[in-house]
C-alpha cells in the first residue's frame, strides 16, 4: 500500500499519469494510462531502458514511463521502473513515439524520435534524471484524508486531523471514534460490548493485559496517527471472541532524511510534552518517539445502599472526595533495513510507564434497624506504579512470484504493576482506630512466535497460511497487613495473603482463501484451530487451576459490488476470548471495605458468534455513507456481578454466568461543505439481552441503547482552522444494574505559523459544565444501591507544535508485517 501511495504522488508530478502496479520481479509490467483515448495498438515491438539518478548514477525505482504518440501527444501506454531502475514496454505497434520519464523530486525527461517497425526492439539505454529541489519545496497534497474513512474491512479515524485531540491521551481520542464509547473510568465499549482487544501498531502490549483503561491514559494523543476499528476479523487474526479489534497506529515518517515534530500543551487538568524523530537513508530507517504527561483529576462520589432483610442493618450512606494525580511517560525506538530488494528486517522497543497517587477521604455511616448509627472515615492513599516494555523482531521475504511472501515474527512483552494502598480508619469521633496496608505486586509476560505465508494465484486468487504460539505467564503476590489498634505493629493476615502464578499457552494454525467472481463478488473463507492449556497455582494454599481445550474458528466474508459506488457485504465469524490477569487475579481491592472487587482464577473462555450485513456508498460531491446490521451471541459469557454478605459487604466478582445477545444497527456518514468544511457523524442503536444461567445468581436485564458522535471542522484563510467534537451515550445496562447517560464535547482553534512549520492553538473541554455526572445502580434480592460520580473535567489547554527537518521523496520502505495478539479479555473492559 505504501508503494501505491508513492506511485500516486509521483504521477501527480508527471505530465501524463499512468496507473501503477506493484514493482516487478524482473521486468516492469505494462500499465495503461487513464488519459489514453483508447487501448494502445497491439503489435510485436518492444522498448526497454534504464532510469538512473544523474548525480549518484543509482537506479531510480518506481519512475513513471509514459509512451506517447508523437503526432497527437496522447499517452498510449506506460509502465514503471523496477528496483534496479529497468523498464520494458511490450506488444507495441509500429509507429513514431516519444517517451516521458518522471519521478517525484526530479525534472521530467523526454526522449524524442523513437521509431518502431514491425517486430522491432529498441533499447533507449540509460536515462539520467536531474534532481529538482523546487519540486520538493513546492509540491503539496491537495486531496487530504477524511477525518473518518470507510475501508473494505475496517473503519479508520484519522486522529492526526482532529485538532481537538491535541494535548490529550488515547482515552480521549477513542471517545471520538465512530461506534466506540468510553466511560468515566476509561473503560471502552464497541457497539455496546466491552469485549474488545486494543493493539498498538498491529501488536499487543502486556500492559493492555492488566488494564486497558490505565494503558490508554498513558499514550499521548499527539503520537497517534489513526485508530482502526475492525468489527469482523477473519480467521487470520487471533480468535478473539469480542466485538472487534481496536488498532492504534502511531505516527512515523518514511521519507528520506531527518525530520520530526515537537508538541507541547499546558492546561488546568492536563499538561504534556512529546516529540517524534525520523531518519531514513537508502535502505536504513530509524524512528523514535517520547512523551510525558501530567494529569490532575479531582472527583467526588456519593453512594446510598439500602439493605433488604439483612439482620441489624437498614442502610449505608457514603460520601467520598478524592483526587488522582499522575505522571506518565512513553518512549519508543524502531529501525528497519532492506537486506535485499526482496527481504527486510525490522525491530523495535517500546517502554511505557506511569505512576500516580489516588487520595480519597470516604465517610461511611451505617444506619442500624434499632435506630442507632455507626460511622467511620477511611483516609486512603493509593500509590500505583507500572512499567511495561515490548520488544519485537520481524523478518519478511518476498519470494519468486509477485505477491508471494513469507514472514517470521517474534515478540517479547512484559508488564510490571505495583498497587499499594495505605488506609487510616477513624471512628465517628475522628479518632484513629486502626491502619491497613493492602499490597499487590503483579506482572504479566508474553512470548509470541508467528509465521505467515501468502501465495497468489491467477485471477486474483489468494491463499494465506500461518501458525502461531503465544506463551503467557502471569503472577500476583498480594499481602494484607493490619494494625489494630492503630498504635500496634502491622501483622500479616494469612487468609488474605498468597502468591498466584498462572501459565496460559495457545498454539494456533489458520488458512484463508480469497477469490472474485464476475468482477462483482468477492469471497474470503477461512478456518482457524487453537489449542489452549492453562495451569495456575496458589503457593500458600497449594491449590491449582488446570484447563485444556481446543476450538475450531470458521470465518466467511462475502462482498458484492452493486455499482462503482455501492457495495454490500456479509460477514460471519466465531470467536473465543480468554480471561487475562485482571479478571483472574484473586487480590482483593479493599479501598472501600463495604464494596470490594476480587478476581476469579477459575474463569473459562467465552465463545461468540458474530454476524454482520453492511452497505456502503459514496457520491462525487464528497458524501459517503456506511450502514450495517449486526448480531452477536455469546455463550458462557464473563460477567461482573455483585454478591452481598450477611455483614453488609458487597463483593464484585467475575464468572461465566450466562448468555449475552446483542442486535443492532450502525450508521455512519461523512460530507464536505463550503469547500473547506467537513462534517461526520455516527449513530449506533442496539438492543442487548443479558441472562444468567447460574443457579446461585438469578438475574437478567435487557434494554435498547444508543450512542452517537458528531465532528465538524472548517479551514479558514490565513492558516486558521476550527473544530468541534461531541459524543452522547444513552444509559447502559449491566446484568444487575444500569448507568445513566453521559455527554462530552470540545472545541478547538488553531493558527499555522512559521511558514506552516509550526502552529499554536487553544482547546476547551466541556466549557458549559463544571463537572461530568454519572449515576450507577444495581439491585439484588437483599441490596439496592445507587451512586453518583462527579468528575471535574472542564479544562482549557494552550497548545503548540513545531515541525523540523528536511525530507526528500526518494525511496520507500517495504511494508512490514507485525504480530497482533488479540485473544484475551481484560477486566478493565467491564
Amino acid at each position: 500500500m505504501k508503494k501505491l501511495v508513492h506511485l500516486a504522488v509521483s504521477g501527480l508530478l508527471a505530465t501524463h499519469q499512468v496507473v501503477a502496479q506493484a514493482p516487478p520481479t524482473k521486468s516492469a509490467p505494462t500499465v495503461v494510462s487513464p488519459l489514453a483515448t483508447g487501448t494502445a495498438p497491439k503489435g510485436s515491438s518492444k522498448i526497454a531502458g534504464l532510469v538512473l539518478d544523474e548525480a549518484g548514477k543509482k537506479p531510480v525505482e518506481f519512475a513513471t514511463i509514459s509512451l506517447m504518440d508523437k503526432a497527437t501527444g496522447k499517452t498510449v501506454d506506460g509502465t514503471i521502473s523496477d528496483d534496479k531502475g529497468r523498464f520494458t514496454l511490450t506488444r507495441l505497434a509500429a509507429g513514431q513515439y516519444k517517451l516521458l520519464v518522471s519521478f517525484l523530486g526530479y525534472e521530467n525527461k523526454v526522449m524524442e524520435d523513437i521509431s518502431l517497425g514491425n517486430k522491432n526492439e529498441v533499447n533507449v539505454g540509460a536515462i539520467s534524471l536531474k534532481s529538482d529541489s523546487k519540486v520538493l519545496q513546492e509540491v503539496s497534497v491537495v486531496g487530504e484524508k477524511d477525518l473518518v474513512e470507510d475501508k473494505v474491512d475496517r473503519l479508520v479515524y484519522n486522529a492526526e486531523k482532529d485538532i481537538t485531540n491535541a494535548g490529550t491521551s488515547a482515552s480521549e481520542v477513542l471517545k471520538k471514534v465512530p461506534g466506540l464509547t468510553v466511560d468515566m473510568d476509561g473503560n471502552v465499549q464497541l457497539r455496546g460490548s466491552s469485549n474488545i482487544r486494543v493493539l498498538i501498531n498491529n501488536k499487543p502490549s502486556a500492559m493492555m493485559a492488566t488494564s486497558v483503561a490505565d494503558a490508554l491514559r498513558q499514550i499521548p494523543a499527539d503520537l497517534i496517527k489513526s485508530v482502526e476499528v475492525i468489527t469482523s476479523p477473519s480467521a487470520k487474526y487471533d480468535a478473539e471472541g469480542t466485538a472487534g479489534i481496536i488498532n492504534i497506529i502511531t505516527k512515523k515518517n518514511s521519507l528520506q532524511g531527518v525530520n520530526g515534530v515537537v508538541n507541547a500543551g499546558l492546561g488546568n487538568r492536563l499538561s504534556n510534552m512529546n516529540g517524534i524523530l525520523n531518519y531514513r537513508k537508502g535502505k536504513f530507517g530509524v524512528n523514535a518517539a517520547a512523551g510525558r504527561q501530567w494529569r490532575n483529576s479531582p472527583m467526588a462520589n456519593t453512594r446510598e445502599t439500602q439493605y433488604k432483610g439483612t439482620e441489624g442493618l437498614d442502610r449505608l450512606t457514603q460520601v467520598m472526595d478524592g483526587n488522582r494525580e499522575g505522571l506518565f511517560q512513553l518512549y519508543q525506538f524502531g529501525l528497519d533495513y532492506d537486506l535485499t530488494p526482496k527481504s527486510s528486517i525490522s525491530g523495535g522497543i517500546r517502554f511505557q510507564g506511569g505512576e500516580f497517587t489516588y487520595n480519597t477521604t470516604q465517610a461511611s455511616t451505617q444506619y442500624l434497624t434499632n435506630g442507632n448509627t455507626l460511622a467511620n472515615t477511611r483516609i486512603n492513599n493509593t500509590d500505583f506504579d507500572n512499567s511495561n516494555f515490548d520488544i519485537n523482531l520481524d523478518f519478511t521475504q518476498q519470494l519468486a512470484k509477485p505477491g508471494q511472501e513469507l514472514s517470521l515474527l517474534g515478540l517479547l512483552s512484559r508488564s510490571n504493576r505495583q498497587t499499594y494502598n495505605f488506609t487510616d480508619i477513624q471512628n465517628g469521633d475522628c479518632q484513629l482506630e486502626q491502619r491497613e496496608q493492602n499490597l499487590n505486586d503483579a506482572y504479566n509476560e508474553e512470548k509470541t512466535f508467528q509465521a505467515d505465508y501468502m501465495h497468489p494465484f491467477k485471477n486474483k486468487h489468494l491463499l494465506e497460511l500461518g501458525a502461531k504460539a503465544i506463551l503467557r505467564y502471569a503472577e500476583s503476590d498480594y499481602q494484607f497487613l493490619l494494625a489494630n489498634p492503630a498504635d500496634a505493629p502491622f501483622a500479616l493476615v494469612p487468609s488474605r495473603t498468597d502468591v498466584f502464578s498462572y501459565n496460559q499457552n495457545v498454539e494456533a494454525a489458520y488458512a484463508t482463501y480469497e477469490f472474485s467472481l464476475n468482477k462483482k463478488y468477492t469471497f474470503k473463507m477461512g478456518s482457524r484451530y487453537e489449542m489452549t492449556q492453562v495451569d495456575g497455582d496458589f503457593v500458600s494454599t497449594k491449590t491449582s487451576v488446570k484447563q485444556k481445550y481446543g476450538n475450531f474458528i470458521p470465518s466467511l466474508a462475502i462482498s458484492r459490488k452493486l455499482t462503482e459506488s455501492q457495495t454490500v457485504k456479509f460477514n460471519y465469524t466465531k470467536r473465543i476470548q480468554r480471561p487475562q490477569l485482571g479478571y483472574l487475579n484473586p487480590f482483593e481491592n479493599r479501598t472501600d471495605t463495604f464494596n470490594i472487587q476480587v478476581g476469579n482464577p477459575n474463569l473459562q473462555a467465552e465463545i461468540t458468534n458474530a454476524y454482520e450485513l453492511g452497505y456502503s456508498t459514496f457520491f462525487k460531491n464528497g458524501i459517503s455513507v456506511n450502514a450495517s446490521l449486526y448480531l452477536r451471541k455469546t455463550d458462557n459469557s464473563i460477567q461482573a456481578f455483585v454478591v452481598p454478605t450477611a455483614e453488609g459487604v458487597n463483593y464484585t466478582r467475575f464468572g461465566n454466568t450466562g448468555k449475552n445477545s446483542s442486535y443492532g444497527m450502525s450508521f455512519f456518514g461523512n460530507a464536505k461543505f463550503l469547500k473547506r468544511g467537513n462534517v461526520s457523524g455516527n449513530v449506533n442503536v442496539f438492543y442487548i439481552d443479558l441472562e444468567s444461567t447460574s443457579a446461585e445468581l438469578n438475574a437478567s436485564n435487557a434494554s435498547m441503547m444508543y450512542n452517537l458522535n458528531l465532528n465538524t471542522s472548517y479551514a479558514f484563510e490565513n492558516g486558521f482552522s476550527a473544530q468541534m467534537a461531541g459524543e452522547f451515550n444513552s444509559r447502559r445496562v449491566a446484568l444487575q444494574g444500569k448507568a445513566s447517560a453521559m455527554a462530552n464535547y470540545s472545541f478547538a482553534v488553531r493558527k499555522e505559523i512559521l511558514k506552516k512549520n509550526g502552529s499554536i492553538g487553544l482547546s476547551v473541554d466541556n466549557p458549559f459544565n463544571e463537572k461530568l455526572t454519572q449515576r450507577n445502580s444495581f439491585s439484588t434480592p437483599t441490596v439496592d444501591q445507587t451512586g453518583t460520580t462527579y468528575l471535574y473535567n472542564r479544562q482549557v489547554r494552550v497548545l503548540a507544535s513545531y515541525k523540523f527537518g528536511k525530507a526528500t521523496g526518494k525511496g520507500q520502505p517495504k511494508k512490514k508485517k507485525k504480530i497482533s495478539n488479540d485473544d484475551a479479555k481484560n477486566s478493565s473492559d467491564e
